[in-house]
């Protein structure tokens, strides 16, 4: 039986309406490639065996039995899991556990995830500030999501705050700081988030590149001779380049005084402010530059100059963090937008030197260079396992310049710490604390376990990156696919204020959500979430702790997803 392209695009936008029981039963809503595993889960039963069965012609064309129930204490519920990764023929399906049956999801050789692979790309697109995002490149599914121009950012406040931390002291000064993406939910932009995301979207180009040279993402610099991966991160340097001050120091973030009502960013005119150098921006721009420099250096005919130009500011903000090693970032009184407090350096060092290691092979930057640190789940404050894994990805290139066998041995015994949590989890995540952002970490850890796979081709690392990915795209306790637009129940209520504000019933595409969030409660009020950590999520605007989107969690999706097409959706 064959399954044709435009079926298996299609395949949320036709199923039907399903049972509240469908969440009970859980699967990745998108589907699973015929060569890979196949893992669902059933919870509040002891159920012997399933079925799946031909949602065309209604036959069962795959039995097998069902596991012993084991009790999830982060969902409060009894689980049994199963496989069905015997079935490798091409198809739409639903499984089906006593009277129950789960929601629609294809299997197929190739293309299962190739919509899904554009638009967690394409979500940056539609997070450009300074230009309009036109119907052309913005129609997904037949709904038209383009929106006139906001924040020009042409003329900026030059923001001073005050030595004592009261109120900023705005100099009458303005200047241009334009493009970049909208950091999360909100409309400003910030430079720490920045330097994070822009390191998986580098990641992912490196690691692929002939399939990034040849994928169009219809944006508007589609065939201009860059790859489309490449044009979008450019975006978002181009405006970083505007955050650095003549003496090497990067503002930390471009904002308005307080965060804007949800209205569409044309509707936004409140005055925005470039403020607060500090020693984290400072690092994580010269991470971000540093990289842009090696992946704009073969595109110099069509950016004259731009690799030099990275690299140069790269260098200059790396010297001003070595000169201001302790400056943090704290809010002026009469700024309420995000703070992204970090008062810990030596991680951003690490990454930002590693970046200027493999970029200049200058052995200076290489006494950052530690690899008896912590290593654990990345996150914007904690960027130390960013630093391993790119010495893992150029480790060759990098002999004579760090010890290589070690980075190795750190990052492998990394990956294997979270197969090994993925294995004794009842729930298939690696993942043991649900908090703010746990979508993040399970995508995080789920492209480490990828990258495990891609450096050493054991089945183990790629089992667990699409454990992490099914888990991602249904197979939860919330009964959730977590990225908008896709599968059969999916976050219709981003906490994001263009998606409220457009009048279109759909939401943006594209992004994943936050996820369950045990601190969940504030924002919504505690009825509105599960008891449990793993049922801890709301569909609702209001729910900023469990439904905003944000860059720093769609740019590891981008990069699981890219793992898991490059090496299994072949």
């Amino acid at each position: 039986m064959k399954i044709s392209k435009k079926n298996i695009l299609l395949l949320a936008a036709v199923a039907p309406v399903l049972s509240a029981s469908a969440q009970d039963i859980r699967v990745n809503q998108i589907g699973y490639c015929a060569n890979g595993e196949k893992q669902f889960q059933v919870a509040g039963g002891n159920f012997k065996t399933f079925s799946v069965v031909d949602d065309k012609t209604g036959k069962v064309v795959y039995e097998g039995k069902l596991g012993n129930h084991e009790y999830w204490d982060l969902s409060g519920e009894d689980i049994q899991t199963a496989s069905f990764s015997g079935l490798k023929t091409e198809g739409t399906y639903r499984v089906k556990v006593g009277q129950q049956t789960s929601h629609l999801f294809a299997i197929a050789q190739k293309g299962v995830y190739d919509e899904l692979n554009q638009w967690v790309l394409k979500a940056f697109y539609l997070w450009r500030a300074s230009t309009p995002i036109e119907s052309k490149y913005a129609t997904f599914r037949g709904t038209n999501f383009a929106r006139a121009m906001g924040h020009p950012d042409t003329a900026v406040y030059w923001g001073i705050p005050s030595k004592s931390g009261g109120r900023g002291d705005y100099l009458e000064k303005k200047i241009a700081s334009p493009k970049g993406w909208y950091d999360a939910g909100d409309y400003n932009k910030y430079v720490v988030n920045a330097g994070f995301s822009c390191e998986y979207l580098g990641m992912l180009y490196e690691m692929y590149p002939k399939f990034h040279q040849q994928q169009n993402l219809n944006i508007p610099e589609s065939g201009n001779g860059v790859p489309d991966l490449l044009n979008e991160l450019k975006w978002e340097t181009d405006w970083l380049l505007t955050m650095q001050d003549e003496d090497g120091g990067v503002f930390f973030k471009l904002t308005t005084k307080a965060f804007s009502r949800f209205v569409m960013p044309e509707h936004d005119l409140n005055d925005r402010y470039m403020i607060g150098k500090s020693t984290t921006s400072a690092l994580d721009f010269a991470a971000a530059l540093a990289m842009a420099s090696r992946l704009y250096a073969p595109y110099e005919k069509q950016f004259p100059g731009y690799s030099a130009k990275a690299l140069t500011a790269a260098k200059r903000a790396f010297e001003w963090a070595e000169k201001n090693p302790y400056v943090p970032f704290e809010n002026p009184r009469d700024v309420t937008t995000g703070g992204y407090t970090d008062t810990s350096y030596v991680d951003e060092f690490q990454m930002a030197a590693t970046e200027l290691l493999i970029t200049t092979k200058e052995a200076k930057y290489a006494k950052y260079v530690d690899l008896d640190a912590l290593f654990n789940t990345p996150t914007w404050p904690y960027v130390a396992t960013m630093h391993l894994i790119q010495l893992q990805l150029h480790n060759k290139e990098l002999k004579g310049l760090v010890d290589v066998k070690k980075v190795e041995r750190r990052f492998l015994a990394l990956a294997d710490s979270i197969c090994q949590n993925h294995e004794q989890s009842v729930g298939l995540i690696p993942v043991k604390v649900l908090r703010w952002g746990s979508n993040c970490e399970v995508a995080s850890d789920g492209c480490i376990a990828g990258i495990a796979y891609y450096v050493t081709k054991n089945k183990k690392y790629l089992n667990t990156a699409v454990g992490c990915f099914d888990y991602l795209l249904g197979r939860n306790a919330t009964g959730y696919c977590f990225v908008s637009g896709f599968g059969t129940k999916y976050p219709k209520h981003i906490h994001d204020r263009r998606s409220e504000a457009d009048g279109i019933e759909e939401p943006l595409p594209g992004y994943l959500c936050g996820g369950p969030n045990a601190g969940a409660g504030v924002d919504c009020g505690p009825s509105r979430y599960g008891k449990y950590p793993a049922k801890a999520y709301y569909d609702g605007k209001c729910s900023f702790s469990t439904n905003e989107i944000a860059i720093n969690w769609n740019a590891p999706m981008a990069l699981l997803t890219g793992i898991i097409v490059n090496e299994l959706n072949k």
